[in-house]
């Protein structure tokens, strides 16, 4: 969802002719503002000329997607939109500062990232500057007091479905950013991150927000407010694609599981993960079903997902264009050390 467009575009050629290992890749761009808070991005944009320059960039180089980011002009979210639906690509994002989730989606956009962009919605205007951390801390100090029975909040997942906006939450971030401990290994990762290398397991920690003495009930209460908003986002048939801002591949597989514990069914969550996101890119007629005429992309597990997610863990084949890979020999030669095989 954003890369360096240099090294990412040469890595993407070497999944393709077999010379690196890699999943198959829908590639996003990413434009941002300009300032103290832009985001690593040659993309910096402070004119509609620009804006429209970076986003023909990426559709000559065959992306699908861009991404706007946190210190674009809010009065450049329709430029973008307009220009890149123009050249077929979706619209996704972060919500700029100074601009509502609201107004960043009648301004063209076709998705947002994350679900503390949702909650900041009933936030603004009193928050607007959502550059810095303020982002993660009005939300965990209010994100309890707005339940989805409140009327503004019915309103506005109405308002998503009604627009067909996608959301791509990414729950795993709050969880770990609310969970009062910064030096706790990434909740959901706990029997991950002891089999990886020193070198990485130290960059695996939780990293959450410092709770102030008197917001101690607020940051306990917000990460379950976002599961009970996500719950309702759902059951009112708004589109969501399962989405990660973390180690990928792992944190994916949590990120279904906090899914689940929302209260979404798990065949239905295994269908966002598959289907839905398919049909969302528009790769739907090679992608996202096990069918005859489809690219031979799957992963054998053992276990049975459909009625216990955690079973996504045990994944004992990969196969990708018809060729198998085995996950064990992969993470050995990563410094990986195996797992414990389940008794059966």
């Amino acid at each position: 969802m954003a890369n360096d467009t240099d090294s990412f575009l040469e890595r993407i050629a070497r999944f393709e002719n077999g010379t690196e290992l890699g999943p198959r890749v829908l590639k996003a761009g990413i434009i941002d503002g300009t300032g103290e808070f832009a985001g690593p991005t040659k993309m910096r944009i402070d004119t509609a000329e620009q804006a429209i320059q970076d986003v023909d960039w990426y559709a000559d180089h065959g992306y699908a997607q861009i991404k706007i980011y946190s210190s674009v002009k809010p009065e450049l979210v329709p430029v973008i939109a307009d220009r890149a639906h123009a050249r077929g690509l979706r619209v996704s994002g972060h919500v700029p500062a100074f601009m509502s989730a609201r107004q960043f989606i009648e301004g063209g956009a076709d998705e947002i990232q994350h679900l503390n962009f949702i909650v900041l919605n009933f936030l603004f205007p009193d928050v607007k500057e959502t550059r810095n951390r303020d982002r993660f801390i009005k939300v965990a100090e209010h994100a309890n007091e707005f339940p989805p029975e409140r009327t503004e909040v019915t309103d506005f997942i109405n308002f998503l479905r009604e627009r067909h906006t996608v959301l791509d939450p990414t729950v795993n971030i709050f969880e770990a950013l609310f969970c009062g401990d910064p030096g706790a290994i990434t909740p959901g990762l706990e029997e991950v991150v002891p089999r990886f290398p020193p070198q990485v397991r130290r960059a695996q920690r939780s990293g959450a927000l410092e709770v102030p003495p008197d917001q101690q009930a607020a940051y306990r209460e917000a990460f379950p407010a976002m599961l009970r908003l996500l719950k309702a986002i759902y059951d009112a048939g708004v589109t969501i694609v399962p989405g990660t801002d973390a180690l990928s591949g792992y944190t994916l597989h949590h990120e279904l599981e906090l899914y689940t514990r929302a209260g979404i069914p798990p065949v239905e969550v295994l269908r966002m993960a598959t289907w839905t996101s398919a049909l969302v890119m528009g790769v739907d007629k090679d992608l996202g079903a096990v069918a005859p005429g489809k690219l031979a992309d799957m992963i054998l597990i053992d276990g049975d997902p459909t009625t216990n997610i955690r079973d996504i863990n045990n994944i004992t084949t990969v196969i990708k264009g018809g060729k198998v890979y085995d996950p064990v020999a992969i993470e050995k030669s990563l410094g990986i050390t195996p797992r414990e095989t389940r008794p059966h």
